[in-house]
């Protein structure tokens, strides 16, 4: 069965609201580490975290281990929870992915677990193993079980506001908080700036969204990140 990828909008999410969605899945599984990535259109990791494991890892699976990472194929090829011994078994640690990445920090398997929005593949959560217990949680007979955290943070991450794709973190929280009818003072208090860095923000916005009141770059905030599909929006195509 191969998964859809689909043309379906990609969703912008700040690394904050990731990390959040995967703590809980890291504390609620009892795993050793968690990995939660966002899939963009094209399949490649689009934002993503991972815990519990050192940050030379983070950068190793990133840059070398997901390009050479047979589970994940598997998962791209089924769009079903695979996981290390599954897909593997005890050839795992003959691999390219446990020798190179992998066998050098300590992990001893993992289970990749899709995320749909309807049968669009949208993110992937990682459970990793880190001792045999938690390895056996990987057998094709348990690995039903760990579905259900996949479930959460899919339907938790979907909760989630999302970014505007044209905007900043900074600049989609200043648009955020004046649509919802903020002053500019009360947009610095929220977060913990001053006025003037929110008035520099807001001539960006308009800057961005082509508009010259605060009324329309709400409007335009709103229907191009928070409403209709991301594609609807186009910087400056408004007057």
């Amino acid at each position: 069965m191969a998964i859809s990828l689909g043309k379906a909008e990609t969703m912008v999410y700040d690394s904050n609201d990731i990390a959040k969605v995967a703590e809980k899945a890291l504390r609620s599984s009892q795993m050793g580490s968690v990995g939660l990535y966002v899939v963009a259109d094209t399949g490649a990791f689009k934002d993503g975290v991972i815990l519990n494991m050192p940050l030379a890892f983070v950068s190793a699976y990133e840059t070398l281990g997901a390009s050479i990472d047979p589970v994940l194929a598997e998962l791209r090829r089924t769009g079903v929870p695979v996981s290390t011994r599954t897909v593997l078994g005890d050839r795992w640690t003959q691999c390219q992915l446990y020798q190179r990445v992998s066998g050098r920090f300590g992990l001893a398997g993992f289970a990749a677990l899709p995320l749909y929005r309807s049968d669009t593949l949208f993110g992937i959560l990682y459970l990793g193993a880190l001792d045999q217990t938690q390895v056996t949680r990987l057998e094709k007979w348990n690995l039903s079980d760990l579905t259900v955290f996949a479930m959460r943070a899919g339907t938790e991450l979907l909760s989630l506001p999302g970014l505007h794709p044209a905007l900043t973190p900074r600049q989609d929280a200043v648009a955020r908080l004046a649509a919802e009818g903020m002053t500019n003072r009360q947009i610095a208090e929220e977060l913990a700036t001053g006025e003037a860095a929110v008035r520099k923000h807001m001539k960006a916005l308009h800057q961005i969204f082509g508009v010259t009141t605060r009324t329309a770059m709400a409007r335009r905030y709103l229907v191009g990140g928070h409403g209709s599909p991301f594609g609807d929006f186009s910087p400056g195509r408004h007057g």
